[in-house]
């Protein structure tokens, strides 16, 4: 479904994909989708872009699973993998908003059939609803790598006791809660187990309640049982290799049990951004506005991966399970979302490739170029106190130089962004309280370096 607006290019988007791989730009320069496809040994990928003003326009590629007849068409639903807690969090969100939930109360005070651990000497730590969806709880890290074909899979208690058959160590705490930010899986199995105590209602059923049906997610489910209901994509590794019986369990619902489909994906997104410029029935404008916004430095807001780096906002989630890959974005600045689903560990390169052409499509045009900060934009930055970052100007542009590294040029971008050729590595300047700051962006991570006085 096309209405014919920004939406509209993206077949001819992904025939020519500028290619963005994890050491960055690479040669040849260009390709298709079906050429990373077929370079990368990936099956099949879903794609699909809304506006607010407009319909979904989705397309499948490839088929469900290697040597299989089945092609991937806009209904086929793939594992969302850690988007999972982005919708997670939506739902949570809701019972805020209905009162059953505060943002900023003890989990205890709604945790009944599980408590988090006390430290060795009887201290057991505070930690909100807020740092849970935040991951600012400070929980032990876990990755949930799921549960094969005819293995048994544990209780979500078992999982949080680090019972068998669970193939992951308990949930404890191992950081100050609040105190930093800390990706893991095991903040969103607290949430998943809070959620069902306080409402005494199956998770699967208790999000397609409280998000799935009132957002239009039709195509989607939390259920473990869902794909064998369902076209499905079949999971595989990067050597190709198909993932034994199609995909793995996951218990863990919440942080990334969910199955659905780029489409879908798209609709929560500007769900997301119509609350957040309160519009949504669903969700009020304050709460979208703290899910949108990072709770502490370097970190995430709630359930949502934020990034202000290019001057604008763009938010949603990425996700990686065993044998699945996905993005789902969107620029409130343009209304616009975007989605990819792959059933393949290898499909790195399609969703940076991807991601960058959404970038250029959809992201707000940059703004008139930062003013000049005084004496310029040269200096020395603290990136750390063992790595200073010089920026020294010659020939009218801008060299970079790193511990131990020769002097690189930078390349300018438009709106004042520069970009280090061949890495995935870019560079704005601005000034935080008049004081100069480099901030350098790496694999969808950003880092804030000051410049020495």
């Amino acid at each position: 479904m096309d209405d014919g607006g920004s939406v509209g290019r993206w077949p001819e988007e992904l025939s020519r994909l500028g290619r963005h791989g994890i050491s960055g730009l690479l040669t040849p320069d260009v390709a298709s989708l079906w050429e990373l496809m077929q370079t990368y040994r990936v099956p099949g990928v879903s794609v699909a872009a809304g506006c607010l003003d407009g319909d979904v326009w989705c397309a499948g590629y490839g088929v469900t699973g290697a040597g299989r007849p089945d092609r991937v068409n806009s209904h086929t639903v793939f594992q969302a993998c850690s988007i999972s807690k982005h919708v997670a969090a939506f739902g949570a969100l809701r019972l805020v908003a209905d009162g059953v939930l505060d943002l900023d109360a003890d989990i205890e005070d709604y945790l009944s059939s599980w408590r988090l651990p006390a430290s060795g000497h009887g201290w057991r730590p505070r930690v909100t609803l807020r740092q849970l969806l935040a991951h600012t709880a400070g929980l032990s890290y876990n990755w949930f790598r799921g549960y094969a074909a005819g293995e048994p899979a544990p209780s979500l208690l078992q999982t949080l006791r680090g019972e068998a058959p669970a193939n992951t160590p308990p949930v404890q705490p191992v950081l100050l809660p609040g105190s930093r930010f800390r990706y893991s899986g095991s903040h969103y199995a607290v949430l998943q187990q809070l959620m069902l105590d306080v409402t005494a209602v199956p998770f699967d059923e208790l999000m397609r309640t409280l998000v799935l049906d009132p957002v239009g997610m039709s195509d989607s489910s939390y259920s473990q049982t869902f794909p064998h209901q369902r076209a499905a994509a079949m999971g595989h590794h990067v050597t190709g290799t198909p993932v034994p019986g199609g995909w793995r369990t996951l218990p863990e619902m919440a942080g990334a049990g969910l199955w659905t489909t780029p489409a879908d994906l798209v609709r929560i997104e500007l769900e997301i951004a119509r609350a957040a410029a309160g519009g949504s029935a669903l969700l009020g404008q304050d709460l979208a506005g703290q899910m949108l916004t990072a709770q502490v430095p370097g970190g995430m807001g709630l359930g949502t991966e934020v990034d202000t780096s290019d001057g604008y906002l763009r938010f949603g989630h990425t996700g990686s399970n065993v044998g699945f890959v996905c993005f789902s974005f969107a620029w409130p600045g343009t209304g616009a979302a975007v989605a990819v689903m792959a059933n393949s560990e290898g499909a790195v390169e399609i969703l940076r490739s991807t991601l960058a052409a959404a970038e250029r499509r959809h992201a707000p045009p940059p703004g008139p170029a930062r003013p000049a900060m005084p004496g310029d934009l040269t200096g020395r930055y603290l990136l750390r106190e063992d790595y200073p970052v010089d920026i020294l100007a010659s020939d009218g542009h801008l060299t970079l130089t790193a511990p131990g590294q020769r002097p690189v040029d930078l390349l300018q971008l438009p709106g004042g962004r520069y970009q280090i050729p061949g890495l995935d590595c870019k560079i704005t300047f601005q000034a935080t309280d008049g004081r100069p700051e480099l901030r350098i962006r790496q694999e969808d991570t950003t880092q804030t370096a000051a410049r020495k006085p």
